[in-house]
């Protein structure tokens, strides 16, 4: 069968069968837009669902025959080169001809797998009556890399594992608007302990039982083999475990390269520049975050060691050591993960005192202490007034706590589970 043939039977496949059931999520990407609309994001997540999530949006105002979905990872497809691709649009036009001047939507899933896909791609979006949306996992498809090669032509988005509120959903529990007074306050609270251990990789969210863990560390061994080791042809795959575990037990912390590096130089003789250059490319894979000190001076952030964070708690837990104060560090990390959703840039400062998180919003600054627990230890509200003193026009100071809620000296304490379903 000629690769026309092929793509015809698989658009007319698509056009067949039913969509999955999808569970929506929260990440808002424009559908009539002029410019290639890229998804990024961690591996299992749920890019392709998403893809479905917006189809099935598409469907209600457009006829599903001008909505084409490739799946590139499809081996009725395989070899494929970018010679080959042209034969997509040929097999389109020859099953619907009387779309020729018709607005598409095409989406194409996994396309990382063709080399030179962007010049594909560039092609399209020039015909004007074309609109791509385009995906792919992280190792060969980073945000960095399609803003250069598609050249200002794409608007890129990234979609994280679970939030809580997608969380809920996906159990089947529908916020009521007084949750805070009613019993299903106990059924949140409930699933946020699952949240903090757990994490929010839909396929685990959806499966809590033994294979859970199992299905976790796959996921930690196909981002270290594909996402990272093969992407970026790394040599010494034991180093960059043991850099990967060392980062994920110690989340929360900050973390020193130079010390890292003359802790393990007689177990690995590598340079320091080796060991920062692995430490990036686990963060371009969107496995581990870094957070700056808060600072006006650039080159303060600079020289200051970073603070590291990781994509999902339960991803950190399958591979990490766990220690008794890890609850802490657990939540510290959802709050990370929660504020980079709302496009928020947060940074930690440090003086004489801390706070966990300093982030800019239209008001003002925000600082924010996260605790564990109801029983709050004086430092955290000290290292919020110490921040407030030395930046006066902070606006809003912020104590995340288990259960307890108030206001005093200026700081509002508000539960954890609040704060994350925006209550």
């Amino acid at each position: 069968m000629s690769k026309r043939d092929v793509f015809k039977f698989l658009i007319k496949e698509f056009h067949e069968k039913k969509l999955p059931l999808v569970f929506k999520r929260e990440l808002s990407v424009p559908s009539t837009s002029k410019k290639v609309i890229t998804l990024c994001g961690s591996r299992r997540s749920g890019k392709t669902f998403y893809f479905y999530q917006l189809i099935g949006a598409l469907k209600e105002t457009v006829p599903q025959e001008r909505i084409v979905y490739i799946d590139f990872e499809d081996d009725r497809l395989l070899p494929l080169g970018i010679e080959d691709m042209n034969e997509l649009v040929e097999a389109y036009y020859e099953l619907y001809p009387q779309h020729k001047e018709a607005e598409l939507f095409f989406f194409l899933d996994e396309i990382q797998n063709i080399l030179s896909w962007e010049a594909f791609v560039r092609r399209l979006q020039d015909t004007g009556r074309i609109r791509l949306f385009v995906t792919g996992s992280s190792s060969k498809l980073l945000s960095r890399e399609i803003a250069t090669s598609l050249r200002g032509r794409t608007l890129t988005y990234t979609l994280f594992p679970l939030s809580f509120r997608e969380l809920l959903q996906f159990k089947g529990i529908n916020l009521k608007d007084d949750v805070a007074f009613t019993k299903q306050r106990f059924d949140v609270k409930n699933l946020l302990e699952d949240y903090i251990d757990h994490g929010g990789f839909p396929e685990v969210v959806l499966d809590f039982g033994p294979l859970q863990q199992k299905t976790l560390r796959e996921y930690f061994d196909v981002m270290m083999y594909k996402d990272v080791t093969e992407r970026f042809s790394v040599r010494n795959g034991q180093l960059l475990k043991a850099l990967a575990r060392y980062l994920l037990t110690n989340i929360g912390n900050r973390f020193s390269g130079n010390t890292y590096y003359h802790s393990i130089h007689e177990q690995f003789p590598v340079s320091k520049d080796t060991v920062l250059e692995y430490l990036s490319y686990l963060e371009e894979a969107n496995i581990v975050f870094q957070c700056h000190l808060f600072s006006y001076s650039m080159q303060q952030q600079q020289k200051n060691p970073r603070k590291v964070y990781c994509i999902d708690n339960g991803l950190r837990n399958v591979v990490s050591f766990r220690f008794s104060e890890d609850t802490g560090r657990l939540v510290e990390n959802l709050v990370f993960l929660e504020l980079i959703r709302r496009e928020v840039e947060p940074f930690y400062w440090k003086g004489k005192q801390e706070v966990d998180f300093v982030y800019s919003q239209k008001e003002g600054l925000v600082a924010l202490n996260v605790c564990s627990s109801d029983t709050i230890p004086e430092r955290e509200v000290q290292g919020l007034l110490a921040f407030k003193l030395a930046f006066p026009k902070t606006q809003k100071l912020l104590l995340l706590t288990k259960d307890l809620a108030k206001e005093e000296q200026g700081i509002s304490f508000v539960p954890l589970w609040k704060w994350l379903l925006g209550l």
